[in-house]
């Protein structure tokens, strides 16, 4: 399974990294593996899907 951090979520769907934090606690992330937090750090399956529109960048 391959994981992204928040950061890279954040980049990818165009929230902020405390929206995405907030996500990871209240298992809003829909994926086959759920959001889990390893070594302090949230691991994000890359295949989760964003519980909101994904924002356009401009």
């Amino acid at each position: 399974m391959e994981y992204m951090t928040i950061k890279q979520a954040a980049e990818r769907w165009g929230y902020s990294e405390e929206t995405i934090r907030k996500w990871c606690k209240e298992n809003k992330l829909f994926a086959v593996v759920e959001a889990q937090k390893i070594s302090g750090r949230w691991q994000i399956p890359v295949n989760a899907e964003c519980p909101k529109p994904i924002k356009k960048k401009k």
